[in-house]
């Protein structure tokens, strides 16, 4: 039998055909995308380059202001929260038999990520802290007045936790003992909760919240879209192709283009750690202060490298795009603007990264709900989950492989035709437009060609 253990549990398979093969269809067809795009897309230029269709779905109406589906979402995000709390505290130390490792790291991590992406953003019907501040709101004796969060920050905050987490779950050490998890999920839950109360709700959420960004950014690639109703003051659904919806309200400062680097830059570290290369220079990184200080430095040393190539790029996509020169031109907003159109390319890596997680590791919480706490308890009539196996009808090795192929080369066309679309927007004629976008041609094909390569590394271990 063979079984790695990825964040405390979990299973890979090797690659059932040669490596380079893969590498190199990947590749070529990213290419011949690109090709594709430049024909059929070339001509549109300015405002129409990111105007995308979109149509009304009313079926969807009913549901989306549905009183009940609110307030049943408003109920399963704490009852989410007390869970992982509560069983990481109280029951089994071991990962396999704990449910929060499966509550955080399989349902939230990599499910509900995976979910917003292809529906919508669910994240903001399930978040735990909204009901909770709404609550210590209520009972509060005095109205509470927000003090105003410092512009000046921007998302800063929210960077920096959403490293922290990275840090937790790849640098730590503890992201396979549930104790841990559960205080973690305590003190965040406390800094949150107080965080909205201090500065306000949107506020926080919207600069200091890192999940809640997370989730807004990974919904703009989702095809539902809601627009408040002027009339009746309700929300309006829409649906829209794939990723279009990232072509919106881009960002302008460097802040927004760290946060999806580092949105990139985690997910590849995660692969990384399990590779053959990672083993062969970890004692370098080791030797800076022991395994924590040195995947945290190599993490940082990652996240540099993504956001030097990412800018690197950028400013030739923007010298080919603009032969007249870039004093005169916005720089900083275009280079957010673009940063954008990678968002496709974290979000399916996420996807494939986790398949397994996704379609086997999320099935072993099933006899978990029977005992929770491991306490010898018969709550549902479940097999124990010592003698619980999942099913792995979705799950061979050919099958998880060729679905990580089609997703991490479907999400590199998407991204570059968004990038494409970007250019047509941002610069003035198609010429330019098609130059510019020969430097990112060659950063997606690199891109595939690496994600490919993490994932199809020989990360089996016996047992």
């Amino acid at each position: 039998m063979t079984q790695l253990f990825l964040h405390g549990f979990g299973t890979r398979y090797d690659l059932p055909a040669p490596l380079v093969l893969y590498l190199f269809v990947g590749g070529f067809v990213v290419v011949v995308s690109f090709v594709l795009v430049a024909l059929f897309a070339g001509d549109r230029l300015g405002e129409r380059a990111v105007r995308y269709p979109r149509r009304r779905a009313r079926l969807l109406d009913p549901l989306v202001n549905s009183r009940a589906v609110r307030i049943a979402g408003r109920a399963l995000g704490p009852a989410w929260l007390l869970a992982v709390i509560v069983t990481g505290f109280f029951g089994s130390p071991t990962a396999y038999y704990n449910p929060a490792e499966y509550l955080v790291w399989v349902y939230f991590w990599a499910l509900l990520v995976v979910l917003s992406g292809a529906v919508g953003n669910l994240w903001d019907w399930v978040n735990p802290w909204i009901p909770l501040h709404a609550a210590l709101d209520r009972l509060s004796p005095s109205p509470l007045k927000p003090r105003p969060l410092p512009k000046r920050l921007g998302i800063w905050p929210a960077v920096a936790l959403y490293f922290l987490f990275a840090y937790l779950e790849l640098a730590s050490g503890v992201a396979a003992f549930p104790a841990a998890i559960a205080a973690v999920a305590l003190a965040y839950s406390v800094l949150t909760v107080a965080g909205m109360l201090v500065f306000g709700r949107d506020p926080w959420l919207s600069h200091a919240e890192p999940f809640t960004l997370l989730f807004g950014i990974v919904g703009r690639f989702a095809p539902i879209e809601t627009d408040t109703d002027r009339r009746s003051r309700q929300q309006a659904v829409y649906v829209r192709p794939w990723g279009v919806g990232l072509l919106r309200d881009e960002p302008t400062s460097w802040d927004w283009i760290v946060f999806v680097i580092l949105m990139l830059s985690t997910l590849a570290f995660d692969g990384l750690l399990a590779t053959p290369f990672w083993r062969a220079i970890q004692p370098f990184f080791y030797q800076l202060g022991g395994q924590a200080a040195g995947r945290t430095i190599a993490l940082i040393a990652l996240t540099g490298t993504f956001l030097l190539a990412f800018v690197l790029v950028m400013r030739l996509v923007m010298l080919l795009g603009w032969p007249e020169g870039l004093d005169r031109q916005p720089v900083l907003r275009t280079m957010g603007a673009f940063a954008f159109t990678l968002v496709p390319i974290a979000l399916v890596y996420n996807a494939a990264h986790n398949y397994t997680y996704i379609t086997i590791q999320a099935q072993l919480l099933i006899p978990l709900l029977a005992d929770p706490l491991q306490k010898g308890w018969h709550l549902l009539p479940l097999p124990p989950a010592a003698g619980y196996r999942p099913n792995f009808a979705i799950a061979s090795p050919v099958i998880v492989w060729y679905a990580q192929v089609v997703l991490i080369v479907l999400g590199h066309v998407i991204a570059v035709y968004l990038a494409h679309l970007r250019a047509g927007e941002r610069f003035k004629r198609a010429v330019q437009v098609l130059q510019s976008q020969y430097p990112m041609l060659a950063l997606m094909v690199l891109y595939t060609i690496t994600s490919l390569w993490i994932l199809a590394q020989p990360v089996t271990k016996e047992v």
